[in-house]
């Protein structure tokens, strides 16, 4: 079994020495202590202006080195060395001396051990040296991506893992800066991809970091967002989407007391309603995204309420109980003979919405079913 390890390099003349010292070193436990028979060494030296190349081209052949005429980013740099390398296993790390090096045996261990398809260093535990902002943003994107995912995640962006190559095959889509190491993850999440996570102890780099916390940070949250928007996205617009029906509810409630008109103010009103059908759409287009995303990946059977939200039995009821809220919100609206009290029309408007997007929602949905089935028959 052969592994390659990936080292991404970008203006790391200060650590890149140590860095290939360790990695060599690391790779005579790795031939001596576990099932790998071959290991090679890639760096890809990511338009470096300063002696980064100058220093690994030092190493001769004992490092595989592959430049890139100007920076393309962190991802890409990965994605290169991925492309180039032979391994059945692939693995990587920073050349900036934060990552224990002498961990990368037990990583390619633990996952020969366990059968994983990727292998993650958690860098979060006791004794890291981890900024005390970023420890704060990593254990955020932790739980945010446990609550989207359903999955067990101790460290979503970290730089240093081993896993196997057929993998990349998935690649292509993830970020080509640092977002792709947590885009990486929230993939691996959502695929059921086995993740192990071993411990690790986080280092001070060697040498000034090239990005602020705050655009690193909005960067990996936006990649883990655009992710779950591709594989579940029910969960993230549904949940935005409660999120305006229960601020619309708070506000609505002092109308369940018979406000006066004049008193609550129509500026209010209109919020309410505004909240109120936002909520409601952002929900529906959820359900509708959901189950056009399962359909793609063929999944439809892991589709969020698929028991009873796609068969056809209720789909062709859907159109029925669309037409009844529908006259049912317009004749509240209609035929609402008091107009210092709003909460007949409020709640007519919201039950002629949702009526309308119920005949909508089921057509689209229909439609999108029947195709897809056609299509696999052929």
């Amino acid at each position: 079994m052969r592994l390659s390890i990936i080292i991404p390099a970008f203006n790391e003349e200060k650590a890149i020495e140590s860095t290939i010292h360790n990695t060599l070193k690391e790779k005579n436990r790795i031939l001596n202590q576990t099932e790998i028979n071959e290991v090679e060494i890639i760096i890809v030296n990511d338009g470096s202006t300063d002696k980064t190349k100058e220093l690994i081209e030092k190493f001769g052949s004992q490092i595989k080195l592959i430049s890139h005429e100007k920076n393309k980013g962190y991802g890409v740099a990965l994605k290169t060395g991925f492309k180039n390398s032979n391994g059945e296993l692939l693995a990587f790390y920073d050349a900036d001396g934060t990552y224990p090096i002498n961990k990368m045996q037990e990583l390619v261990s633990s996952l020969v051990f366990t059968n994983a398809d990727i292998v993650i260093g958690s860098r979060l535990g006791k004794g890291t040296k981890m900024p005390a902002q970023r420890w704060i943003g990593n254990k955020f994107f932790v739980l945010l991506l446990n609550f989207f995912s359903s999955a067990k995640i101790k460290d979503t962006a970290s730089g240093m893992r081993v896993f196997k190559k057929k993998l990349t095959e998935n690649f292509d889509s993830l970020p080509d800066d640092l977002s792709f190491t947590p885009a990486m993850t929230t993939m691996a999440a959502h695929e059921k991809w086995k993740i192990v996570f071993v411990p690790i102890h986080y280092a001070e780099r060697t040498g000034s970091s090239k990005l602020s916390s705050f655009e690193q940070g909005f960067s990996f949250l936006m990649s883990i967002l655009r992710i779950v928007s591709m594989h579940n996205p029910l969960k993230l617009f549904g949940l935005i989407g409660v999120f305006f029906l229960l601020l619309g509810t708070i506000l609505f409630y002092p109308l369940i007391g018979g406000v006066n008109f004049l008193d609550f103010g129509l500026r209010r009103t209109f919020l309410i309603t505004s909240l109120i059908l936002i909520g409601v759409s952002l929900v529906f287009f959820g359900f509708l995204l959901n189950f056009s995303v399962k359909l793609f990946h063929r999944k439809l059977n892991t589709a969020i309420v698929y028991g009873w939200a796609y068969n056809r039995f209720l789909l062709s009821r859907y159109n029925i109980i669309g037409v009844f809220l529908s006259v049912l919100g317009f004749a509240m609206i209609s035929f609402s003979s008091n107009s210092s009290q709003l909460l007949i029309p409020l709640i007519g408007i919201t039950v002629l919405f949702v009526g309308i997007q119920l005949i909508t929602s089921s057509v689209l949905v229909k439609t999108i079913k029947e195709l897809y089935e056609e299509k696999m028959r052929k």
